[in-house]
């Protein structure tokens, strides 16, 4: 039964996050049109490789993690989705921190990033965070710990003081960041201006 029941979680997330685990680029095709998938065409324009998906264990090469912070990490991943004018965004991420959980942080700032956001989220505000296949947007910090709890991570911090949260990375890479040579060498056009994101 527990089996079954944890097939079915690991089913549901797949279905949650639709084709992000697939999707290895976003591309803009011939009519204009953006095309998410693993192989674009030679005629690709803007063709950005996606970075959604957490680092498993963040600060692992130096730092090891104990056995219940790492069992936590690899079973419930956290990923926070931010913004340049997200203010419950810095007392999101100063909880995560205080209690020692790591976490990818992705943030939201560009036309691309939004659009992208949209996608995975439904549109929903900011700060949004997932953990393992738990979703919450909006901050509350009861919410969040309650989150954290079910997913086993310990209440209070167990890092190594050599730890190091891996840096804000933008949730669609820049054009300069693409890897060129696994598309066939696609142009990229440079990003419009940031649309800001409705909290």
């Amino acid at each position: 039964m527990t089996f079954r029941f944890l097939t079915l979680a690991v089913a549901l997330l797949a279905a949650t996050l639709g084709g992000t685990a697939a999707a290895q680029y976003r591309w803009t095709d011939a009519s204009g049109r953006v095309v998410y998938g693993d192989r674009p065409p030679s005629d690709a324009k803007d063709v950005r490789a996606l970075t959604t998906r957490p680092a498993a264990t963040p600060g692992e090469s130096s730092s090891p993690l104990p056995f219940e912070l790492r069992r936590a990490v690899d079973r419930a991943p956290v990923v926070v989705f931010t913004g340049p004018d997200c203010a419950p965004c810095a007392p999101a991420t100063a909880l995560l921190r205080d209690r020692g959980v790591p976490f990818t942080e992705r943030t939201v700032s560009s036309p691309d990033d939004l659009q992208e956001f949209r996608r995975l989220s439904g549109g929903l505000r900011l700060p949004y965070v997932t953990v393992g296949s738990q979703a919450q947007s909006g901050f509350n910090a009861d919410t969040w710990s309650s989150m954290l709890d079910a997913a086993g991570y310990p209440k209070g911090s167990m890092l190594p003081r050599s730890f190091q949260w891996p840096a804000p990375q933008p949730l669609v890479p820049p054009p300069a960041q693409a890897d060129a040579k696994a598309v066939g060498g696609a142009t990229a056009e440079p990003a419009k201006a940031a649309e800001p994101v409705k909290r």
